[in-house]
């Protein structure tokens, strides 16, 4: 009885107060089309990627561990949804948002979160392009990266040492 009772808890918590409230929309929010970039390096693997600032941004990696609100700068803008990112096309749809990062000024990363209504939404994070190769500050809360793209440099750059 009494583990039916902590998973009701567990339930509830997920379903209304454990859910992450990152800020509004900023009134001059970027409708952030995307693009591909294709690695022939990795079986022709594609990448979503999108500008900001005059920098190209493509996936690097997930949630580790927690982030929490106050390391959430602002909402600069949301993934407009085309034919190729959703199987339901609606282009006034703004609930995949991009924010920066108050660790990060420079923005080297950007995080990618899909405020909609489902359960244990993870945000993504992904990193400059011109950043590739360089030894920057990774924030605590950004996991070792996940993609082939990035991995290779880690190595390269573990060779180079």
């Amino acid at each position: 009885m009494k583990k039916k009772i902590i998973l009701i808890i567990i339930m509830i918590l997920i379903m209304t107060g454990c859910s992450k409230k990152y800020p509004e929309l900023e009134k001059d929010a970027i409708g952030f089309e995307t693009n591909s970039y294709i690695d022939e390096l990795d079986d022709n693997a594609s990448y979503l990627t999108f500008e900001y600032e005059d920098r190209t941004y493509m996936p690097y990696s997930s949630l580790k561990g927690t982030i929490h609100k106050k390391d959430v700068d602002k909402c600069i803008g949301y993934i407009i949804q085309d034919e190729n990112s959703s199987s339901i096309v609606d282009i006034n749809n703004k609930d995949t948002r991009v924010y920066t990062l108050t660790i990060d000024p420079e923005h080297n990363f950007l995080m990618v979160y899909y405020i909609g209504t489902t359960l244990m939404n993870q945000p993504d994070f992904f990193r400059a392009t011109d950043t590739k190769g360089k030894n920057i500050k990774i924030p605590e809360f950004i996991d070792d990266t996940n993609y082939n793209y990035w991995k290779r440099i880690s190595i390269e750059e573990k060779t180079k040492e």
